[in-house]
């Protein structure tokens, strides 16, 4: 990104930084993330391609930057104040709380948007990142017969896998349902 998301922003740069993410995204609701051109961001957020290239370098960064967002709005940023042994469960509740408001949208958006396609490689790469960082700081873990690493990933994939299933997938119908499926994951024990 040629900008830090994290410094303050000018009003023009905050209305033309939601006008390329609400774009963006309405673009995926019909049209393929592959197929998404810089042009027709521009074109529906009514902006020269010229202001877009001021924030990002391409479509990738700008969905990299709504990543971002997403992870903003769920309030992740507090996970050091969460009690270690229920961070993944506050983490998976936050993440379905802000996914079902928004799930007309991601049905809309996958129909067009393979599960094995570029969009979900992006979004499961920056979830799979930021679960690991949350994860890797968990005092619970750190006495773990296994290293670190590999917990955080065991975590951070087992919370992707239910999510996906919940919203990718439309497989799991209530975040009830959900949440049970995720405490038999981590919890469960083989016999």
């Amino acid at each position: 990104m040629k900008f830090d998301p994290h410094q303050p922003q000018t009003r023009f740069a905050q209305r033309a930084l939601a006008a390329f993410s609400g774009s963006l995204l309405a673009l995926l609701e019909t049209t393929a993330f592959e197929k998404v051109t810089v042009k027709a961001i521009c074109e529906e957020a009514n902006y020269p391609r010229a202001t877009f290239y001021n924030y990002f370098d391409d479509s990738y960064d700008l969905l990299h930057y709504c990543w971002l967002l997403m992870i903003q709005q769920m309030g992740v940023a507090d996970y050091p104040a969460m009690a270690p042994a229920e961070r993944i469960y506050r983490l998976f509740d936050r993440a379905y709380d802000y996914l079902e408001p928004r799930r007309a949208a991601i049905r809309k958006i996958m129909r067009v948007n393979p599960l094995d396609g570029a969009f979900t490689a992006s979004l499961t790469l920056f979830v799979r990142q930021q679960a690991q960082l949350i994860m890797q700081n968990c005092a619970f873990q750190q006495a773990a017969p296994a290293p670190l690493p590999l917990v955080a990933e065991y975590y951070s994939n087992t919370l992707l896998l239910v999510l996906e299933w919940a919203f990718l997938r439309g497989q799991l119908t209530d975040r009830e349902q959900a949440r049970d499926c995720l405490r038999y994951l981590l919890e469960s024990r083989p016999d």
